[in-house]
């Protein structure tokens, strides 16, 4: 991945939200502009412990009651559409 989500408004979030959806912005090991350190651990994980950042994700949102277990969906674009 060579970027990441930041805090700002989103037309595609915007309109998940609006139509019930919670949307959870992972920005995994290796986004960028988290320092030098933060990308490199990125190296050799794809599908590996970056795919475990977005459970890790995931599972947060399950035991804060903010998701439904039953209800999950994964989806992106670049590096999120390969780990989708």
């Amino acid at each position: 991945p060579q970027s990441r989500d930041s805090w700002g408004f989103s037309s595609e979030v915007q309109m998940l939200a609006n139509r019930g959806y919670n949307v959870l912005q992972i920005n995994y090991r290796a986004s960028t502009g988290f320092g030098k350190e933060f990308v490199s651990k990125g190296n050799l994980e794809w599908g590996a412990r970056m795919h475990e950042d977005i459970l890790d994700g995931v599972n947060h949102a399950i035991e804060n009651g903010w998701a439904d277990p039953n209800k999950i969906a994964i989806y992106g674009g670049s590096y999120g559409g390969y780990e989708a």
